[in-house]
């Protein structure tokens, strides 16, 4: 038993076929079977049920491959922590911040780590609804700073701090909402006007389910800005961070909707978060240690 055996058998189990499973993997599907069928020799129990459309573990399978994704675990710390030893304090670290969190609070900590070490590259980039999540998954970041909602435990192997909070508005342009031909005083208004959503699924996780109300007529955006000058343009209305918006609000070209038996705001924690498979570096251990004191 190797652990290209157990790296199959993780392919295996979060795909719906053995086809699917070998894409993922560079392999041919007859090679995946035979590696599949040796691994339960040499077990002695078939792990795999191939009765079914889908391919589903035994029982016996299943308590196998929970020990098995320890292992892989441990294997990923493993060749996590032999590059922080050959290399040292990281050569480029990545943050991923979600666009709805105002960064202003968190910069001084970055500050710090980056004055305290110079030759480590620092990587930011902002992403829209969960992608920074997404990416922390994926091992693509190192570090996130995102909106944080209990659902999110059961989407990824996370480690979440809160460090702040954030809120969400539901706003309009005063042109815009010329069309109602009245007032706004009821959510169900809305329900009828053209919203802006943004088009992302990150985490497979549709983010619209977590606003109080969703209209059948949508535009989809794709980051933040382009929902602003949408917002802007009156091409309907949406739910954006507070702090996006502030001078846009205070100039009246965008006022804050609030009607009846509808939330002011959404507000909610924001969390730095790691991977629990990705031992943090120097630089990366220093933010993390700034922020979560702070």
């Amino acid at each position: 038993m190797n652990l290209t055996q157990l790296y199959i058998l993780d392919a295996v189990a979060s795909s719906e076929s053995l086809l699917q499973a070998a894409v993922k993997l560079h392999k041919t599907q007859p090679a995946l079977s035979m590696a599949l069928k040796k691994l339960e020799q040499e077990c002695g129990f078939t792990i795999v049920d191939r009765s079914q459309y889908r391919l589903q573990f035994t029982e016996a399978g299943k308590r196998f491959y929970q020990q098995a994704q320890q292992l892989l675990h441990q294997s990923a710390q493993l060749k996590s922590l032999a590059q922080h030893l050959s290399r040292g304090a990281e050569a480029s670290l990545r943050l991923a911040f979600d666009e709805a969190v105002d960064l202003q609070p968190y910069m001084t900590a970055i500050r710090q780590a980056q004055q305290q070490f110079p030759h480590t590259e620092l990587l930011l980039s902002c992403d829209y609804r969960l992608q920074a999540l997404e990416k922390l998954k994926n091992q693509q970041a190192d570090l996130a700073i995102s909106p944080w909602y209990p659902v999110f435990i059961s989407l990824g192997d996370f480690e979440a701090v809160a460090i702040g909070s954030f809120d969400i508005l539901c706003v309009a342009s005063p042109d815009f909402l010329k069309q109602l031909g009245g007032p706004l005083t009821h959510q169900a208004q809305l329900a009828e006007l053209p919203q802006l959503v943004a088009n992302s699924e990150a985490l497979n996780f549709d983010s619209g389910k977590l606003l109080p109300l969703q209209s059948a007529r949508r535009v989809k955006v794709n980051n933040s800005l382009c929902m602003k000058q949408a917002l802007l343009a009156h091409l309907g209305w949406g739910m954006v961070a507070r702090h996006q918006v502030a001078d846009e609000l205070a100039s009246g070209a965008l006022v804050q909707l609030k009607p009846v038996e509808f939330p002011k705001f959404i507000q909610g924690e924001v969390h730095l978060v790691r991977h629990k498979d990705q031992l943090l570096g120097p630089v990366a251990k220093a933010i993390w240690q700034q922020l979560t004191a702070s």
